[in-house]
């Protein structure tokens, strides 16, 4: 009888057991997540969007350029002799007519003091014939040939001066100094260079294609190196009309204000020219753009957040926005992130704010 009772109760507990384990598989398979299909199924497949826009197209084309002095001169020697002073540095502002650099007066200074003698003489005689002329003594041609004497003996002495005192061509700045102290450059070689920074003048290059889209009154910026923001207004001055026969590229040169003095000869500069400008056009984001059983197009939702696929004749495009001919209105919905995954008639979820 003992016997009996445990095997009526293992069998009991096998029983419960088992309707457990049943019970736990039931719910386990009720519980199961839907699958990511399922689920864009139902809530609809996530995208981003845009809208069409109407705006200003803008195709630019940027260069490398090298800023040059718009105004730039050189202090030169004309004799050899050795630099016994450059009273100036790098950066300081000049004048016109200051001087720049001193040579040895040695060689000079006989040829200088003969000048100078000269130029007195000839003032002495000047002040002489006035007062001749003014008693009525002389006529005024008489007065007139000493003045002229004087001028020419006074351009001498100034050119005897200028032999071992170089002075500054124009005003502006220094920019380079091509020898020191105690060097003797040849004859002809500058010494000093000067350069008007107010205003500053870029060259670069451009292809054939790119010359036949350009004039001088395409809109030009320039942005230095390093700074990507700040970009400053420029005006075409000179596009060359032949090629160069080493790389058959064309010239161009550019002259822009040195806002904020900004610009500094011998930096490199991006150049950027606005070489098409279209207003008033239907715009796309390039990235929006797909091709379907080869037509070029975008996915368009409507209002039922239903995608549909539809054909467009793109226009001209650039890095970011696509130019629209046909196909798409103004303030449809189109879609730049997720289309790849559509087709038509598919449910969207709009994910972008």
């Amino acid at each position: 009888m003992k016997k009996v009772i445990i095997i009526i109760i293992i069998i009991l507990i096998a029983i419960a057991l088992f309707l457990a384990g049943v019970r736990q598989v039931k719910k386990s398979h009720e519980e199961l997540p839907k699958s990511i299909s399922e689920m864009q199924e139902a809530e609809g497949i996530p995208v981003e969007v845009e809208t069409v826009s109407i705006g200003t197209f803008v195709l630019s084309r940027t260069y490398l350029g090298t800023i040059e002095g718009a105004l730039q001169a050189d202090a030169k020697v004309s004799i050899v002799e050795k630099i016994v002073e450059i009273p100036v540095k790098v950066g300081d502002r000049v004048e016109k007519g200051q001087v720049v650099c001193r040579l040895d007066t040695k060689a000079v200074t006989a040829q200088y003091n003969q000048a100078k003698l000269a130029f007195d003489d000839a003032q002495r005689e000047v002040e002489r014939m006035k007062k001749l002329y003014e008693s009525g003594a002389i006529s005024k041609q008489a007065l007139e040939k000493a003045e002229l004497n004087r001028n020419i003996m006074k351009q001498n002495l100034e050119s005897s001066s200028e032999l071992v005192a170089l002075s500054a061509p124009i005003d502006g700045i220094v920019t380079d100094i091509f020898y020191h102290v105690g060097e003797t450059p040849e004859m002809g070689d500058a010494v000093v260079k000067i350069a008007d920074l107010s205003k500053l003048k870029v060259k670069f290059q451009i292809n054939h294609q790119d010359r036949r889209m350009i004039d001088g009154k395409t809109p030009v910026y320039l942005r230095v190196n390093g700074d990507g923001e700040t970009e400053i207004k420029a005006a075409v001055s000179e596009i060359s009309i032949s090629a160069n026969p080493d790389n058959r590229l064309f010239n161009v040169w550019i002259l822009a204000d040195n806002i904020k003095n900004l610009l500094h000869p011998g930096l490199l500069v991006d150049v950027r020219m606005e070489i098409i400008r279209k207003p008033q056009v239907k715009l796309i984001p390039r990235n929006s753009l797909i091709t379907r059983n080869e037509q070029t197009g975008v996915f368009i939702i409507n209002d039922n957040k239903i995608a549909e696929f539809k054909a467009i004749q793109p226009g001209l495009e650039n890095t970011n926005y696509i130019e629209v001919n046909q196909g798409l209105t103004e303030g449809q919905l189109i879609v730049v992130y997720g289309q790849n995954n559509l087709s038509d008639g598919k449910l969207v979820k709009i994910v972008n704010s």
